[in-house]
């Protein structure tokens, strides 16, 4: 995974103050915060009303990590289903480009007033396509 593929990118610092080493759940910390910022952001430029809820989020820690260095993290949209979709995560170190972890949040869209999933709305869509400058395909996932 490189930088140039994500046009959503922030700049974040390890927690300081944690020693020589940043645990997993300090990590997983900086990457929800990312996906939940990305999904926010869409939903502000799409006027979505529905409430985004994780079906599922898996993590791969690649590298070690100190307190206090300098990140970069980058969310992007990987694809789509009819009432959910899938984020792309990377965290780097940014001074060396190394990958620390990757992670994939697969997001439902959900309608609090009746309680279930419902299917992503049109706008939302157009919204993250116009965002990620490319069509986002349909990919069925697995129950």
């Amino acid at each position: 995974m490189d930088t140039a593929t994500f046009n959503f990118i922030e700049e974040v610092f390890a927690p300081d103050g944690v020693g020589d080493h940043v645990v997993d759940y300090e990590v997983q910390t900086i990457l929800s915060g990312g996906w939940q910022r990305y999904v926010a952001f869409m939903r502000e430029a799409s006027g979505d009303a529905h409430t985004p809820v994780v079906r599922r989020i898996t993590t791969s820690f690649e590298s070690e990590c100190r307190g206090g260095v300098r990140l970069l993290l980058g969310v992007r949209a990987a694809n789509r289903s009819r009432r959910s979709y899938t984020l792309e995560e990377a965290l780097w170190i940014a001074e060396t480009h190394m990958i620390i972890a990757t992670s994939t949040a697969v997001v439902v869209s959900l309608d609090r007033a009746i309680g279930r999933a419902v299917e992503v709305p049109p706008p939302l869509w157009s919204a993250v396509e116009r965002f990620e400058g490319r069509t986002i395909g349909f990919e069925a996932l697995p129950r």
